[in-house]
């Protein structure tokens, strides 16, 4: 569990993200917060239950919002970057529910623990939430 920044994108389990992301959009001119989500459930990157407390699935969630919300400039050159990314209705919601997770939910929560004692960290959760509730 390595990580180099305040986004998840920038962790080794954002390199995950980031390798599924691109098979995904190869030869796609768009992909759907639905399509997203469905992808790392189907890889095991993301569960099915928001309220489960699991490291992997919360880095994951807030890396797909990232991606979801345009939040990769600092990305040096992802193999994505002819891609759209669109907000679906149902897709989007299973985000905005994990990402809430994180910013208000156990405070026993390993992301919670790990991440959100720095405010950078808790700023950076609360501003791709906003960005995502923005989006539907």
């Amino acid at each position: 569990m390595g990580s180099w920044g305040v986004k998840a994108l920038e962790s080794d389990e954002g390199l995950e993200v980031l390798d599924l992301v691109e098979g995904l959009t190869r030869d796609r001119e768009q992909v759907t917060a639905d399509d997203l989500v469905a992808a790392a459930q189907e890889s095991g990157l993301l569960g099915d239950d928001p309220a489960v407390d699991e490291y992997l699935y919360d880095m994951t969630a807030l890396a797909l919002a990232e991606i979801l919300t345009g939040d990769t400039a600092h990305l040096a050159d992802p193999d994505f970057a002819g891609t759209t990314f669109v907000a679906t209705p149902a897709g989007t919601a299973t985000l905005i529910e994990w990402l809430s997770q994180l910013q208000d939910g156990d405070p026993e929560r390993e992301f919670r623990e790990l991440r959100m004692h720095s405010p950078e960290h808790a700023d950076h959760v609360t501003a791709t939430l906003n960005a995502l509730t923005g989006a539907r």
